[in-house]
């Protein structure tokens, strides 16, 4: 695992960053399309003027270039800001000072990069477990998640009942959206609903809903972007188990421990937080 570099433009939470964070996954995209994923990806009600305003600065200070088909970040810029990476981190090797090993997360945002789809899911898993150990009474008790399918409690099944045991017994209210609604999705949400989630199954064949898992935490938001071809082993698993029996549990071990680029990002902010709670809750109530 390594701690991916994150160039911040003002708060996590602005608009540059979110442009700039949503630019580095999809691209080219329109104005109009960067609008639209910050408010369903990350909760935020921008405008369409904020989102130009960003756009139009970050391309001025020559980190974004204009397209046929929209706005990306400049390949130049990009290879300059590597060459001075480089350089410092050379210049830094230098001195002999031994790296210091990841204990927590610190700040308002971190990335992380995992091989595996298994060993993103076990840190995701430490993640929580670090927060439930941290929470107390009085602290924002709501816990809220959405993606494609939840395929964790094929593999962890004790681990995702004794999350919901600590999260009931902290009285977290707890919701979850699933965006696909096969028999075997069907069969987990059952699983789910009778450990205390609340939980609604809805179609969807966006890319957003197929790549991005989210996760909130009462303030922490952790966020998991899935490659194309992992999304599509997974969907093809899903589609081709047609009950609980019929699954091929090890196919399913073989498509989450394949060796592969994962993304997984964590932001502690309470206000996006609950914007991203709300847009969820509302989907289910």
């Amino acid at each position: 695992m390594a701690i991916e570099f994150v160039l911040p433009f003002g708060r996590p939470s602005s608009v540059k960053n979110l442009v700039f964070s949503i630019l580095s996954y999809e691209h080219p995209l329109k104005i109009v399309e960067l609008t639209n994923l910050i408010r369903k990806r990350y909760g935020r009600q921008a405008t369409f003027q904020a989102v130009r305003k960003a756009v139009i600065e970050l391309a001025e200070e020559g980190i974004l270039e204009k397209t046929r088909d929209g706005f990306q970040i400049d390949a130049k810029w990009v290879f300059d800001v590597k060459k001075s990476l480089d350089k410092l981190y050379t210049d830094l090797q230098s001195k002999d000072t031994p790296p210091e090993s990841i204990r927590s997360i610190e700040g308002d945002i971190s990335v992380f990069t995992f091989t595996t789809l298994n060993d993103l899911m076990k840190f995701w898993e430490q993640i929580i477990d670090d927060w439930y150990k941290r929470f107390k009474e009085g602290d924002y008790a709501f816990n809220c998640w959405q993606g494609h399918h939840l395929w964790e409690a094929l593999l962890h099944l004790d681990t995702e009942r004794k999350v919901m045991e600590q999260l009931k017994r902290k009285r977290v209210k707890s919701y979850a959206v699933v965006y696909s609604d096969t028999p075997l999705d069907r069969y987990i949400r059952r699983f789910y609903s009778s450990i205390g989630l609340n939980i609604r199954n809805i179609p969807s064949q966006s890319e957003f809903d197929n790549s991005y898992h989210v996760g909130t935490y009462g303030d922490l938001i952790v966020q998991a972007h899935y490659p194309k071809e992992l999304v599509k082993e997974i969907n093809a698993f899903f589609r081709n188990s047609k009950s609980f029996e019929d699954m091929d549990v090890k196919k399913l071990h073989d498509i989450v421990s394949k060796k592969t680029k994962i993304k997984l990002t964590v932001i502690r902010n309470l206000e996006m937080a609950k914007q991203i709670n709300r847009s969820i809750i509302e989907q289910i109530e």
